[in-house]
C-alpha cells in the first residue's frame, strides 16, 4: 500500500502472486508513480539498509522501526517531551548517513516488556544475565526516517502504522479481503479496488481526527462506531430526518459537517 505524504490518504493497492517480500517488488511498485509522491513505513522485519539510500537519493520518504539489537540505538541526551495517549514519553535525535535515529523511552512499554521477559526467566527461556542485558532497551523504541522533525511527529506517524495494520486487519477479518473466491485477476483487481476505495474513506476519517488534534483520544474505529448510532429516517412522503443524535455522536458529526449536507 502507498500513502501520499502530502494528502496522508492510501494511493495506491497492490496485489501480487504469492509472497513476495524482495527489493524488486518494492521497486516495481515505486516505478508506478514517476512524481514519486510517496512515503513508506516499513515494519520491524526490514533489514535492507541499502534500499533506504535509494529511496534517499529518489527523495522518497520513509520511516523504518529498528530491532531492539540494531547498532542505530542509543541513548545519548534526551531532547524533550511529550505525550502519546496519556503517556508521558521521552526522545532524542542524531543525524546519521541515511537521515536520523529517533529514540523514544516509554515508561509503559518498559513496564510491560520487563514483565515479559521476568516471565520468561521464570519459565527457564531466558537467564538472569540475559535479562538484565534486554531490559536496558526495554521500553526503548527506535527509528530511522530521512524526515527532519520534531520528536512527536515522527512518533505520530510511526503510530499511524497502527492504524494501516488496523485497517489490512479490517480488510482481512471483515471484508475477508485475503478470501476473494474470485478466479481471474480482473476480478480480484476490482474486488480489491472497492476495498481501496473503502480504505480511503477510513484514512481520510483519521486526516480529520489528525487536524483536530484527537487522535490521542479517539480512534477511527470509535468514530465510526459512533456514527453507526446515526439513523436516517425516509418518509413515504419523501419527507427525510436524522432520529435523536446520541451526544457523543453529535460531537463526531460536527468535525464532518459535509457529512449533514
Amino acid at each position: 500500500m502507498a500513502f501520499s505524504t502530502k494528502d496522508r490518504v492510501p494511493v495506491a493497492v497492490e496485489v501480487y502472486y504469492g509472497s513476495m517480500k524482495d527489493i524488486s517488488t518494492l521497486k516495481d511498485f515505486l516505478n508506478r508513480y514517476p512524481q514519486r509522491r510517496i512515503g513508506f513505513i516499513f515494519d520491524r522485519g526490514f533489514s535492507s539498509y541499502k534500499l533506504l539510500e535509494e529511496l534517499r537519493r529518489e527523495n522518497i520518504h520513509y520511516i523504518v522501526p529498528l530491532r531492539k539489537n540494531s547498532r542505530y540505538i542509543s541513548i545519548g541526551q534526551w531532547e524533550g517531551t511529550f505525550s502519546y495517549r496519556s503517556r508521558p514519553i521521552r526522545w532524542s535525535r542524531k543525524e546519521i548517513d541515511l537521515g536520523y535515529v529517533y529514540i523514544y523511552d516509554d515508561p509503559s512499554l518498559r513496564g510491560d516488556e520487563e514483565t515479559a521477559l521476568l516471565r520468561k526467566v521464570d519459565a527457564g527461556k531466558l537467564t538472569m544475565e540475559e535479562y538484565e542485558e534486554k531490559r536496558k532497551v526495554a521500553g526503548i523504541i527506535g527509528i530511522i526516517s530521512d524526515l527532519d522533525l520534531p520528536g512527536e511527529e515522527i512518533f505520530d506517524l510511526y503510530k499511524s502504522r497502527e492504524d494501516v495494520e488496523i485497517a489490512f486487519d479490517a480488510m482481512k477479518n471483515y471484508m475477508d479481503a485475503d478470501r476473494t473466491y474470485m478466479h481471474t485477476a480482473e476480478a480480484v483487481r476490482g474486488y480489491f479496488f472497492i476495498t481501496f476505495l473503502a480504505m480511503r474513506v477510513y484514512f481520510s476519517i483519521l486526516k480529520r481526527l489528525r487536524e483536530e488534534g484527537l487522535t490521542n483520544r479517539i480512534s477511527v474505529n470509535e468514530a465510526l462506531f459512533e456514527l453507526s448510532k446515526v439513523t436516517l429516517i425516509k418518509e413515504r412522503s419523501g419527507r427525510e430526518y436524522f432520529a435523536k443524535i446520541p451526544k457523543r455522536a453529535k460531537r463526531i458529526l460536527s468535525l464532518f459537517p459535509e457529512a449533514m449536507g
